[in-house]
C-alpha cells in the first residue's frame, strides 16, 4: 500500500490520475533499480518516496517531444 497523505499531496501537483499513477510507477522502479532518492527516504517504500518527490515538485512530467529515453521522462 501507499501513504494516502503523500498521495493526496502529489495529486494536488499532478491532477490527472493516470499520469500520476504512471509517474509514481516509473519513478519507484528507478528507485528500486538503484537511483538515488531526491528526498530523505525516512524508511519509506519506493512508492512513497516517489509520491513525496512529486508532492515536493522535485519530479515533474516532460512533454513527449523532449523525451528520448525512459530516463528522460522526469525533470
Amino acid at each position: 500500500m501507499f501513504n494516502t497523505k503523500l498521495y493526496a499531496a502529489a495529486a494536488e501537483k499532478i491532477t490527472h490520475k493516470y499520469l500520476l499513477t504512471n509517474m509514481v510507477s516509473m519513478r519507484a522502479r528507478q528507485i528500486e533499480d538503484g537511483a538515488d532518492p531526491m528526498v530523505d527516504p525516512e524508511d519509506l517504500t519506493p512508492i512513497d518516496i516517489a509520491l513525496k518527490e512529486i508532492a515536493e515538485g522535485l519530479v515533474t512530467p516532460k512533454a513527449v517531444e523532449e523525451v528520448t529515453t525512459a530516463d528522460d521522462l522526469f525533470g
